[in-house]
């Protein structure tokens, strides 16, 4: 009896920090925000910057004869140099370019700390990187000198020259895609983080990642910025704002509700019934949706949504066509998985299987992954978390591969893998590596 009323303070103690923990996740009173911020911010750190072992390497699911680079079927596959960006052996980002068969024409290692030191930028609390080597390299386009525009995951846009020399960078967040527009601007995926607080948004609520549509100048100026929020709330598309939401009740969402992921411009050589030259699309990987936009007035005039599973890179191809590289992740699940590249006609919103990861070209990347249609009509798919590159004929048919191979037997991974234009030859990374000393 004597431990009767200690008893029941600990018990109505234990019930109120319960039912108050409830009430403040439900209507995000302190301190669910900041446990919450807290844990995005590890997650981050862990998920996106470079050190987390099952970011870096994947274990190769392939024989041996997938080691480099190798032709399958030479008088098939595309002319010209590829550019790789990825890890390397030493844990570092690089950028490489290699030959077919897999010679090294042209290399560099960009870290985070050769480019911001701890004192310099404005980013959100605990995204900074704290200790070598840094945050992933993801998204790269080339000027035409052959500058590089790169992006820290999550953290900076930046440009750089062929020796690795800074020309401008950024602390805007931007990440994943770097489009060079015919126009010579830049267009990135970028976010507004919003810790705490009222977000701006209607039932948006803190931490919030506010996904925008960023234009940059080739000198580095921001020229516009375009939230992504707006854009569908403009067009009367609030529905895919709240698909994240599991109560009945509340609509309300936070965190990372849409991950814009890549932006692309029609460019006027290209000609179409549905799309103008200057139209954006762009892609929201968490909604399963993408949508090309009129660059003025913002109205859609294309989306495709739950015809791809977590999709990265839509590109436009002659016609009214889109080409995606669809993930498909149904990772946990019985059997295989497999990625694809998908085509949807912006007219008729007909769907075609252009190649099945679980055919010739077998390849399964969960998150990231590119693909290039290629002047030969071949495509070059990028299956970023397993190390890999494959060059496919029209049909899928296999024609070329290249790992990543490390020595500890591990494949390093590629975050972006393109054929260069023909005037970037050997000789064109010749003269520009003589002007580095």
């Amino acid at each position: 009896m004597d431990k009767l009323p200690k008893i029941l303070f600990l018990s109505s103690l234990v019930i109120g920090i319960y039912s108050y923990g409830l009430i403040s996740s439900s209507y995000s009173l302190f301190p669910y925000p900041q446990i919450l911020e807290a844990i995005n911010s590890v997650k981050l750190v862990y998920g996106s910057f470079v050190g987390n072992d099952k970011i870096l390497y994947s274990e190769s699911s392939h024989d041996d004869e997938g080691w480099g680079a190798g032709k399958v079927a030479s008088n098939h596959v595309a002319e010209g140099l590829i550019l790789l960006v990825g890890i390397n052996e030493n844990r570092k980002n690089m950028i490489r370019v290699i030959d077919r068969a897999g010679n090294v024409i042209h290399d560099l290692s960009v870290g985070w700390f050769d480019i911001w030191d701890k004192s310099e930028g404005n980013f959100p609390n605990g995204w900074r990187p704290k200790s070598p080597p840094g945050a992933l390299l993801h998204g790269i386009d080339l000027l035409p000198n052959g500058d590089y525009v790169v992006n820290f995951e999550h953290l900076s846009t930046m440009r750089l020259n062929l020796c690795g020399q800074v020309i401008w960078k950024l602390d805007n967040q931007g990440h994943h895609s770097v489009h060079v527009a015919e126009d010579g601007t830049i267009w990135v995926p970028a976010e507004n983080y919003h810790a705490k607080g009222p977000t701006g948004f209607r039932n948006h609520h803190a931490p919030l990642r506010s996904w925008t549509l960023q234009n940059i100048s080739p000198e580095g100026e921001i020229l516009k910025t375009i939230p992504v929020i707006d854009v569908l709330r403009k067009n009367d598309l609030e529905g895919l704002l709240y698909l994240s939401t599991l109560n009945n009740t509340r609509t309300g969402v936070k965190g990372d509700t849409l991950h814009l992921n890549d932006i692309e411009i029609f460019p006027s050589h290209l000609s179409s019934s549905v799309f103008k030259p200057g139209d954006i699309m762009f892609s929201l990987r968490n909604i399963n949706t993408v949508i090309v936009m009129d660059p003025k007035s913002h109205k859609i005039k294309f989306r495709s949504t739950g015809d791809v599973l977590r999709q990265h890179d839509p590109d436009f191809m002659d016609g009214d066509v889109i080409s995606i590289f669809d993930n498909r992740n149904l990772r946990p699940a019985p059997g295989k998985h497999f990625s694809r590249i998908v085509e949807i006609n912006a007219r008729t919103s007909k769907k075609r299987t252009v190649v099945h990861g679980a055919k010739d070209a077998k390849f399964f990347t969960d998150i990231m992954g590119t693909h290039q249609r290629l002047p030969n009509g071949n495509i070059l798919i990028n299956s970023s978390t397993e190390g890999r590159l494959l060059e496919t004929l029209p049909n899928g048919r296999l024609v070329w591969s290249y790992e990543n191979r490390l020595s500890n037997g591990k494949n390093g991974r590629l975050t972006m893998g393109m054929l260069l234009p023909p005037h970037m030859d050997a000789d064109f990374f010749a003269r520009q590596k003589q002007q580095c000393h």
